[in-house]
């Protein structure tokens, strides 16, 4: 169940993100939350709060909670904070410790001079591949996490950190709009004739692209529907204040531009939370050269070449993807084989982005599709 933990609409996100799907029912992370709760008032206190937690947890070898509240202490910090590496390796450090879910095995699998990390969690029996992956902001150990509301499908499930993310970008991959590289990358390493892939959040519009370019996928799950990078930047944004930014970057004045955004995020937690992440992403040294980076992941002009089964996931009241986008999204996929879509109400649970605080209702949707 999604909760209204603060008022303030991404922290109350990333809480029920990290927490309500996995812990509502768990006496140890609810009287921690209690404590916890009054403390988040900033980006400082939330980190401290978190840490401080995650400390305590580890010690006591309560490791899947550990792994939980060093990834949540992670988010906020700057990629410049030398306590932003540490945390990333602790968070992976506890999660493994705490995984039990699957049998998997590791794979580096080269690319482009570094590599691409993959977990592939082996199902007995199955004949079947899915490759799953992130967006803009999540590891896959995230994602592997989320692999217990599908456990037991006829799919051996390859779940991967893509340029751009995770342990790929710690190791200077940066995120690339043609998604499809990765994908063949990781299709031609595991020899496989056929897959089906889900992309989560940013993932929603990296899993189309794929599909759009990548004929050795068959079916094709945007968890939630992604249309493309700048609505996520311009949500919650005043439309004529978009408007005159993408007129400045559309004629080049980056010095504008990045004058206006610096502005913005210093009064803006949220807005600079995006731009500083997307600048560690991509590589921008900019908001501006963020702007042109990010103009690139849009589904504009490729929906027609999606010939695939798609499954469309959405929230009405997510906060980063306008829920008017999807029957634009139907229209432009006029050679799918098929198009299934759920779109999650209030009433119905699930109205959040990718369906935080009631997660197992999109993965319902997801098994019966697949």
């Amino acid at each position: 169940m999604f909760k209204t933990y603060v008022q303030d609409e991404q922290f109350n996100l990333q809480i029920n993100r990290f927490m309500n799907d996995y812990y509502q029912e768990d006496d140890r992370a609810q009287a921690d939350l209690e404590q916890m709760i009054p403390r988040l008032q900033d980006a400082h206190s939330w980190y401290e709060t978190w840490l401080d937690f995650a400390q305590k947890r580890e010690n006591s070898k309560d490791f899947d909670l550990a792994s939980v509240y060093y990834q949540a202490a992670e988010f906020y910090l700057s990629p410049e904070d030398p306590n932003k590496d540490t945390m990333y390796q602790k968070y992976r450090e506890t999660f493994y410790k705490g995984y039990t879910e699957f049998d998997y095995d590791f794979f580096q699998i080269p690319y482009e001079g570094s590599y691409l990390p993959a977990v592939k969690l082996l199902t007995p029996g199955a004949n079947q591949t899915l490759l799953v992956f992130g967006g803009y902001d999540s590891y896959m150990e995230e994602m592997l996490k989320m692999m217990q509301f599908i456990k037991g499908i006829n799919y051996d499930i390859i779940v991967f950190d893509g340029p751009g993310q995770g342990t790929a970008l710690k190791n200077g991959l940066k995120l690339i709009h043609n998604w499809e590289k990765p994908i063949s990358t990781i299709i031609d390493y595991f020899k496989l004739d056929r897959v089906s892939i889900l992309g989560a959040s940013w993932g929603g519009y990296l899993a189309m692209r794929a599909a759009a370019f990548e004929k050795r996928i068959d079916k094709v799950i945007a968890f939630n529907i992604f249309y493309c990078g700048l609505d996520a930047l311009k949500n919650r944004m005043p439309a004529e204040t978009y408007k005159s930014i993408m007129q400045l970057v559309d004629h080049n004045e980056a010095d504008q531009v990045n004058s206006l955004l610096e502005k913005m995020m210093a009064n803006s937690m949220d807005l600079e939370w995006k731009l500083t992440k997307g600048m560690e992403n991509t590589g921008a040294a900019t908001p501006f050269e963020l702007f042109k980076a990010i103009e690139k992941h849009t589904m504009h002009g490729i929906g027609q070449f999606i010939n695939q089964d798609v499954l469309l996931l959405a929230g009405q009241d997510d906060q980063y993807v306008p829920i008017s986008r999807l029957p634009q999204i139907q229209q432009e996929l006029s050679n799918a084989a098929s198009i299934t879509t759920k779109v999650f109400t209030k009433e119905t649970g699930g109205e959040q982005h990718c369906q935080a605080g009631h997660r197992e209702l999109a993965f319902n949707e997801i098994k019966k599709f697949l």
